[in-house]
């Protein structure tokens, strides 16, 4: 396979980052994916009718993130909340039957747990394709005393850790105070904070960096990028305005850009095919796979490479996936410059 950028070095940052500790605040959702086979049209609307065959639940916002770091061999450590119910208990066990400490994904009996269904449907031998999504959002903004526990349990938690991702879907999870409080125990500590916000990136001023998408970079630098000189002085003002070490702008076919705060940038081109089957989930992979190589002693750019290799593997996969270090070396061809010990 012809590779659009060298893949040296790569190899020895995957096993850099296996064991590393990242706290991972955010929102959290469940996602239930519901699986049927069609079989013909119904009499009653020109719709398809769908025989239920299955049905699976697994942590989704930042908790994607965190199956992801886990994935990678890494020890995420989530903190956030999740409201009541059967979807909330089913997201808990996951995490649990994957080895992963739950104690800080607050429950709150007083919230409707947050909740995506897609509906994946297709003939009985063939892939299952989603036809429709259903979302439960619960918009009631947390209470003083969850906003207490939160931060306590982010206190409990950040010794030791090597990284932090702040995972923003828009559902309140990062209070101001929730925010404050680990942007300043990162900056003593000297950890790196990635943010990895939908709706809100001005708030995160102060991270190390950040992973945009192009609509949210446009949404935020207020035009469209046209050409590369709109992409460059788009990712340089967003870095400028979050006083960010650098700016991990994601682009989909178009691969990524990064804009560092000592006037460098890149662009990195799409790894595998620019065609992807899924793109659920791939900024979550973009996130944990960058932020685990920065922790791990990568430069941004290097950071980027993997992350965009990663990414271009999980898109070829359907629903939320994840993806391993032993499944990017082996897709990727990474050859390594020493033998791993």
């Amino acid at each position: 396979m012809t590779h659009p950028f060298p893949l040296d070095g790569l190899g020895e940052i995957l096993d850099a980052m296996r064991d590393r500790r990242v706290l991972v605040v955010g929102d959290w959702i469940a996602d239930e994916y519901i699986f049927g086979e069609t079989s013909r049209v119904s009499r009653e609307a020109p719709v398809l009718i769908i025989r239920h065959v299955g049905r699976k639940i697994i942590p989704g916002g930042a908790g994607n993130a965190v199956l992801n770091l886990r994935a990678l061999g890494a020890q995420p450590i989530p903190i956030g909340v999740i409201g009541a119910g059967t979807a909330a208990a089913e997201v808990i066990d996951e995490l649990d039957r994957r080895g992963i400490d739950s104690g800080g994904v607050l429950r709150d009996p007083g919230r409707e747990t947050i909740r995506k269904t897609r509906v994946m449907a297709g003939g009985p031998h063939g892939q299952k394709q989603q036809v429709l999504r259903i979302d439960r959002e619960d918009p009631v903004p947390l209470s003083a005393s969850v906003e207490d526990r939160l931060r306590e349990a982010v206190r409990s938690r950040i010794t030791g850790v090597h990284a932090i991702l702040l995972s923003d879907y828009g559902y309140g999870t990062i209070a101001p105070s929730v925010r404050d409080e680990i942007l300043r125990v990162a900056r003593e500590r000297r950890v790196p904070v990635c943010a990895d916000s939908r709706y809100d990136l001005r708030a995160f001023r102060g991270v190390t960096y950040a992973t945009p998408n192009e609509p949210e970079a446009e949404a935020l630098w207020g035009r469209p990028i046209r050409d590369p000189a709109d992409l460059r002085r788009a990712a340089e003002d967003l870095r400028g305005e979050l006083d960010a070490e650098f700016l991990l702008l994601t682009r989909g076919r178009e691969g990524m850009a990064i804009a560092e705060r000592s006037g460098d940038f890149h662009e990195i081109p799409v790894w595998g095919t620019a065609e992807a089957a899924d793109v659920t989930g791939a900024g979550d992979t973009v996130a944990a796979v960058s932020l685990l190589a920065i922790a791990s002693g990568a430069s941004p750019r290097d950071a980027a490479r993997l992350a965009t290799v990663a990414a271009g593997i999980v898109v070829q996969k359907h629903g939320a996936a994840t993806t391993s270090p032993e499944e990017i070396e082996s897709v990727a061809g990474i050859v390594r410059k020493s033998p791993r010990a």
